[in-house]
C-alpha cells in the first residue's frame, strides 16, 4: 500500500503534468498571433496543441480532485481562488497580444473558464468539509 506522501506526489505530478500541457496549448496560440504566424510548427501543428489543451483540462481536474481529497492536502483553499481566477489572469495579460478576439488565442482561454470554475467550485467545496471534519 502506498504510502500518503507518494499518493500525495503522484496527484501533485498529475496537476502540475495537466496545468504544464494547459499552459503549452495556450501560448501556442499567442506566440502564433503574437510573432504574425511566422512559426509554420504551429500554425501547421496547431492541432496537436489544441490536443494539449484538451488533454491538459482533463488531467488537471482529475489530478487537483485527486490531490485535494488526500489528507493532509495544504492549501486547498487557496488553490481553488487560484484556479478561479487563472483563466481571467491569462485573459488580462494576453489581452495586449491578440485582445479578447474569440477568433484568437484568446478563444482557447474562454473555453477554460467554465471547466475551471466548475473545478474550483469543487474544491472549495472539499476545502470546506475537509475543515469541518
Amino acid at each position: 500500500m502506498p504510502s500518503r506522501s507518494h499518493s500525495l506526489a503522484v496527484w501533485k505530478t498529475v496537476s502540475l503534468s495537466g496545468a504544464a500541457l494547459i499552459a503549452v496549448g495556450i501560448l501556442a496560440g499567442y506566440i502564433d498571433v503574437a510573432t504574425h504566424f511566422r512559426f509554420e510548427f504551429i500554425s501547421d501543428h496547431f492541432d496537436l496543441f489544441t490536443l494539449a489543451l484538451l488533454v491538459g483540462t482533463v488531467l488537471s481536474f482529475v489530478g487537483f480532485i485527486g490531490w485535494s481529497a488526500q489528507p493532509g492536502a495544504p492549501r486547498r483553499g487557496l488553490t481553488a481562488g487560484l484556479i478561479l481566477i487563472g483563466p481571467w489572469i491569462v485573459l488580462l495579460f494576453g489581452s495586449p497580444i491578440g485582445g479578447t478576439n474569440i477568433h484568437g488565442p484568446a478563444a482557447l482561454v474562454m473555453l477554460l473558464i467554465l471547466p475551471a470554475t466548475v473545478l474550483a467550485l469543487v474544491l472549495a467545496i472539499m476545502a470546506r468539509a475537509k475543515r469541518n471534519t
